[in-house]
This record gives C-alpha cells, structure tokens and sequence, in this order.
C-alpha cells in the first residue's frame, strides 16, 4: 500500500517545477496590467478649481470659519464624477487626495 503511494507522488513530482513556473509568470503578468491600469479616470482643470475656491471663499468671507478645505475638496471631486457619470470610488478618492494637496499650496486666504 505504500508503495502505491510512493509512486503516485513520484509519477506527479514533475508538476511541482511546473506549477511554481505557472505561479510566477501569473505573477508577472497581473504585475503588468496593474502598471499598465494607473490611469486616471479625471482630467483637474487646475485655473477652474483655483477659481472656484476663490469663490468658495468670497461667498464665506464673513464667515471664514467656516471654509474647510477637505469638505470643498470631497464636493468638487463628487460634483466632477457626477456630472461626467463616473461611478468609481478609488477615482473619487485620488481625487479628493489631489485636489485638496493642490488647495493646501495655494496662499489664497479668506
């Protein structure tokens, strides 16, 4: 009985180097789709985003308090995918992450 176990492992032994083979060029090609998918799904028009968070505080320079940049951020990139019917909640987030680094540079001040 033993030896027909033996053998049966020795018989598909063959497979082993195969199948590590198989895993690392899997590997490797989801590695490149990845790569090749970095695309954005958003183009920023920076002079338009700048623009509008000038009228963003205008309309709140009595109440400058109340300007927050993470919330001016979060509605700009929901407003752009909403109006382009982009339903992905990563490009939404990369969004949300440039655009309010774009706005924490600018010295533009209630």
């Amino acid at each position: 009985m033993t030896n027909k176990i033996m053998n049966r492992r020795e018989e598909f032994s063959f497979l082993k180097g195969t199948w590590k083979q198989i895993k690392k060029i899997n590997n490797t090609v989801n590695q490149f789709i990845d790569d090749l998918n970095n695309d954005k799904l958003y183009a920023i028009n920076y002079a338009n985003l700048r623009r509008r968070f000038i009228e963003e505080i205008e309309n709140y320079k009595n109440n400058p308090e109340l300007i927050d940049i993470e919330e001016f951020s979060m509605n700009y990139s929901f407003g752009y995918h909403y109006c382009n019917n982009i339903d992905d909640m990563n490009s939404k987030e990369a969004m949300f992450i440039e655009v309010k680094g774009y706005l924490k540079t600018l010295t533009i001040r209630a």
